[in-house]
């Protein structure tokens, strides 16, 4: 819930977060709301989703009751969250506007993706079949619901992936990039090129060196050695082929109509709540205190079989970094959780159990 939207909206990462795998239940009622918080419903589809169940028309298989409790206390927490957000004023502010246009990409591209998957062929029940047979003739361990979840798996991703390459070969074809091969070798060669330099241009659209430097920088989080992976090849090369491709399908999603669509409207409501949750968090985070050298050395000593090794313990000055990190994680985890249990007890929250049994 509170990591970056930036990272959310990473082309190979969408279907598996916003969609997971087809449900092969019977059909339901996916508009009836299961729980209202304050003014905002949220609907029996977007938990669906949530759970995993594609588009959320069908209620999922397997899924047991305390996962559907916890699922939905999630989104009612993210919530709780948003609106405190835009009651705070967080939507006004020029960093919500920049981060929203920054994203904007991801949207189209997560949009388009939710049209296609809607609107792809379900998994038949004969696939899953078929797949579970292999499956229990390669491990004869396997119990028949095991071979039957399994199955769906992978049929599902298998579905999916198809979807993805359609849609990216389609982009593709329609919006075709040029490579600035000079200015790669150069990189190669280790010669100098300026940030202005241009990479790529597809769509009527440029990626740069600068650019594509500061998203490599960004993705690895300060690493070390940061100045030799910059001008890496591999790397370069690889990141120059994420944005070419984001932006031509950015680009067919356009000319396929995604803006002011249905499926845009929701997956830039999507964003807009995640981008304020991120930006709530991180200010109630920045008055944490920092985690002391006595709480480490406290933690340390009150969990000697934490930092036990083949019958040794491990030396605190080889885990101090480690543990403080930990600690610091825990700190922020409880300060977000009681915020939200602030947030809860000045809420009006109501859950329609049944619809929740039923999703």
């Amino acid at each position: 819930m509170y990591r970056s939207y930036s990272r959310v909206v990473l082309f190979l990462a969408i279907v598996a977060i916003a969609f997971g795998l087809p449900g092969c239940s019977k059909t339901q009622p996916k508009n009836e709301t299961v729980a209202q918080v304050n003014d905002d419903a949220i609907k029996v589809a977007e938990l669906r989703e949530f759970l995993g169940v594609r588009e959320g028309a069908t209620s999922g298989a397997g899924i047991t009751a305390d996962q559907k409790k916890e699922a939905l206390d999630r989104l009612i927490a993210g919530r709780l969250l948003a609106q405190d957000a835009r009651a705070q004023g967080l939507d006004k502010i020029d960093e919500f506007r920049e981060t929203v246009k920054r994203n904007e990409q991801g949207a189209l591209i997560t949009a388009l993706f939710r049209k296609e998957v809607a609107s792809s062929a379900a998994v038949s029940k004969g696939d899953i079949e078929a797949e579970a047979k292999k499956m229990k003739a390669a491990d004869n361990t396997l119990s028949d619901n095991e071979a039957n979840a399994r199955a769906r798996r992978s049929v599902s991703q298998a579905n999916l992936r198809k979807v993805q390459e359609k849609l990216i070969d389609n982009a593709q074809k329609e919006f075709p990039s040029t490579t600035n091969q000079e200015m790669l070798d150069k990189i190669s060669k280790g010669e100098t090129v300026p940030d202005d330099a241009v990479l790529a241009s597809v769509a009527g659209d440029s990626v740069t060196y600068g650019f594509v430097k500061g998203e490599i920088e960004r993705v690895a989080g300060g690493a070390p050695g940061m100045q030799d992976v910059v001008r890496n090849p591999v790397a370069i090369n690889r990141m120059l082929t994420r944005e070419v491709t984001g932006k031509s399908l950015a680009a067919y999603a356009k000319k396929q109509g995604i803006e002011g669509s249905k499926w845009y409207e929701i997956t830039n409501e999507d964003m807009e709540r995640t981008i304020l949750i991120d930006m709530l968090a991180a200010k109630i985070m920045e008055d944490e205190a920092p985690v002391s050298d006595e709480e480490v050395d406290a933690y340390y000593k009150e969990h000697p079989e934490m930092f036990s090794q083949h019958g040794k313990t491990v030396p605190l000055t080889t885990v101090r970094d480690q543990l403080r990190g930990f600690l610091q994680s825990e700190k922020r985890k409880s300060a977000m959780n009681a915020y939200i249990e602030e947030l809860k007890e000045k809420a009006k929250i109501t859950v329609d159990e049944k619809a929740l049994g039923e999703v």
